[in-house]
């Protein structure tokens, strides 16, 4: 049986699905070009518009059975599921790269008072509090296209996923950069399949990929996932979160001001984040 697979037609998007069919053993596949609403408007220079954008026409695709699964970046992934859809966070490799990375023309190195480019509201939040950046700039684009306005000069530094970086093999050999210690958005470094529910294609992916690691780190972004529900809260949010052992760690960042939060129970957490002034911090951005 052929199966019809769902994506974006980005580069990265594509080595993606490249990804999944590799480590899940399916070699008869038709792929499913999907131009999204988020890509419509990333590519007309819109920056504020919400992540799921880049997901709901595929889903779309998936319920009118269009298409039998989709691969999808797990950050872009609403907080809230789809109903009708079920889906497994997985990684292609042993190790999950969810840094960012500061990249620079040439060997250049941070001053404060560079342009920094990107287009996240939390790595611009973060830029200015952790390194103090003075001209944060927004960038839009796919990987190619940002890394070519760092080169042609309209940026002095700019920040990049790693996960995308190193799924492309874009050694950035003529670049200087350095990994950031910040803690990401949920789902960095992580892709997700997706399929109709009671569909048998479920059934192949979890007999395939499904391991004891990815349990756990289905574990871990669910739990994530469940804060920014109780949150009201997305990938767009200007919200860093990582759950690791049960442990969740995060801060939120106002206009002129964050906070951190970390802890084991979810509930306990929403407090401690309410009492820090963490909710209004998070709504200052609306």
């Amino acid at each position: 049986m052929k199966i019809k697979i769902a994506s974006r037609s980005s580069k990265l998007a594509l080595k993606q699905v490249q990804e999944f069919v590799k480590i899940s053993n399916i070699s008869d596949y038709e792929l499913l070009n999907i131009t999204t609403e988020g890509d419509k408007l990333s590519s007309e220079g819109s920056i504020l518009f919400d992540k799921a954008n880049f997901v709901t026409d595929i889903e779309i695709n998936l319920l009118n059975d269009t298409a039998d699964l989709a691969v999808h970046s797990a950050k872009d992934m609403p907080a809230k599921d789809t109903e009708g859809l079920e889906h497994l966070f997985f990684i292609e490799s042993s190790e999950r790269r969810l840094s960012d990375l500061i990249i620079f023309k040439n060997n250049e190195k941070f001053k404060t008072d560079m342009i920094l480019g990107t287009s996240s509201l939390r790595r611009k939040m973060q830029a200015k509090f952790h390194l103090n950046a003075e001209n944060v700039i927004s960038l839009n684009g796919n990987i190619d296209t940002r890394l070519r306005k760092l080169n042609d000069g309209m940026y002095d530094c700019i920040v990049l996923a790693e996960a995308g970086l190193y799924r492309l093999d874009y050694l950035l050999k003529s670049n200087n950069y350095f990994k950031l210690n910040h803690i990401t958005c949920s789902g960095q470094g992580v892709l997700a399949v997706q399929w109709k529910k009671g569909s048998k294609i479920g059934e192949l992916i979890n007999s395939s990929i499904v391991n004891k690691s990815i349990v756990e780190l289905n574990n871990q972004i669910e739990l994530e996932k469940e804060l920014l529900r109780k949150l009201d809260a997305n990938c767009n949010s200007a919200i860093s979160l990582h759950a690791s052992n049960r442990i969740l760690k995060g801060e939120i960042y106002g206009l002129e001001n964050f906070i951190s939060f970390s802890g084991t129970n979810i509930e306990q957490i929403l407090k401690d984040i309410d009492q820090k002034g963490g909710l209004k911090l998070l709504h200052e951005h609306n």
